[in-house]
């Protein structure tokens, strides 16, 4: 069933001018770039969404400028419904419908947390109705059965409701209060816990460039220099790995090398050795030597 959801995604994103790249077993399942890049983890149950992958997600979505969502269609209880944004570790999580309409700018109006069905309302806009209306908050608040604070906060900033007071805002006024919630500003950037450096992590780190690990993408190590730096320890004739790492490396429009045992075996990425890691002293020779053993074209 996951097989089949994968592929109605990324045709769907295809007809609409995606470029896509599968990746199976990962913190994502696809990646997609248009005019942003997207990481996405599809599920049929979102509950099976793990921390871990969470964490992978979020470091990746950060580091690389992209936006991360968990798509499915169930959780362990319910059904997912359309139009509305549900959350797992911080990612935001959806039905396939709705990431559809979002990625057209028809965002959902319903956020569902552990606490029930919240939404969003103007601040500008409660203020203007109310005053309209000639009505005092208290006034309002009596109406709505909320407290005069709750709709002052209201008005003073955005402030998420439980959704059935969104409604009885809306009817009040005979005018719609809500605002739509914005899926792409949800998503948590900061990731804690980032993995034990490894010997190569504290090579690239002795020469003054920051790293981060990653257990289920494509890289296993994000170099940070004046742009974002791809990399994965190769050691045998497999080319799976170095093969997903190019094409990721394309379409997350990212640098990308190997860590290997000879500098000269891969045929599509630049490669460098721990032994190369040893002997270089500073972040501009680390980028000379890769600039240099880029494979023809």
């Amino acid at each position: 069933m996951k097989l089949g959801q994968v592929r109605e995604l990324r045709d769907f994103l295809e007809r609409e001018g995606y470029d896509t790249f599968e990746y199976k077993g990962g913190c994502f399942d696809l990646a997609a770039r248009k005019n942003r890049l997207l990481l996405l983890k599809v599920l049929t149950n979102i509950d099976s969404f793990q921390k871990g992958q969470a964490r992978d997600m979020k470091l990746l979505s950060r580091l690389l400028d992209s936006s991360c969502f968990l798509v499915g269609k169930r959780t362990r209880k319910d059904s997912l419904q359309d139009d509305v944004v549900y959350e797992r570790f911080g990612v935001p999580a959806m039905t396939p419908g709705t990431l559809i309409s979002t990625l057209k700018e028809d965002y959902p109006t319903k956020l569902r947390t552990r606490g029930g069905f919240f939404g969003e309302i103007s601040p500008e806009k409660l203020r203007e109705l109310r005053r309209e209306a000639n009505m005092t908050q208290v006034e309002l608040a009596d109406k709505v059965g909320i407290s005069q604070k709750s709709i002052s906060e209201h008005e003073s900033g955005k402030k998420r409701v439980f959704y059935e007071k969104v409604e009885a805002l809306s009817e009040v006024f005979s005018e719609e209060v809500k605002e739509p919630i914005n899926p792409f500003e949800m998503a948590e950037r900061e990731v804690s816990g980032n993995a034990t450096k490894s010997r190569i992590s504290k090579l690239f780190e002795d020469i003054g460039l920051h790293t981060h690990t990653v257990r289920r993408a494509p890289p296993e190590l994000i170099v940070r220099s004046e742009s974002t730096l791809l990399s994965k320890s190769r050691h045998g004739k497999r080319n799976i790995d170095e093969e997903r790492l190019y094409r990721f490396s394309e379409i997350s429009r990212s640098d990308a090398f190997l860590i290997t045992d000879d500098k000269d075996r891969s045929k599509k990425l630049p490669c460098i050795t721990k032994e190369d890691l040893e002997e270089i002293e500073g972040r501009e020779e680390l980028l000379k030597i890769l600039e240099e053993r880029k494979p023809s074209a």
